[in-house]
């Protein structure tokens, strides 16, 4: 099994593989309702209240077979994974984990 960290790089090693997933590529903190891009696989909310503005998302996912069109009350501490480009909140903060 092989982790892709970047465009060149990518590792393969057991012990970084299963650091992975606690953000060993690093992270961002999004506290603000502009739109930010980025390389992400995972967000978590970090505080009450954070609602996901899926109009201003670009993520891998779908809503009944078609695009998201309903924002997203995130659960704080629990993580969402997608493929995500872009975040946007309409309020609250998250923590987006670097591919």
């Amino acid at each position: 099994m092989t982790l892709i960290k970047n465009n060149v790089t990518t590792v393969n090693t057991t012990e970084d593989l299963l650091k992975a997933p606690y953000g060993i590529q690093g992270a961002d903190i999004i506290n603000n309702t502009s739109a930010q891009s980025g390389d992400w696989y995972c967000i978590v909310s970090i505080e009450d209240n954070a609602t996901l503005d899926v109009s201003g998302c670009t993520v891998n996912w779908r809503e009944n077979g078609a695009a998201l069109s309903t924002d997203i009350d995130l659960i704080t501490g629990v993580p969402f994974y997608g493929d995500f480009t872009v975040v946007k909140l309409v309020d609250g903060k998250v923590i987006a984990y670097r591919k």
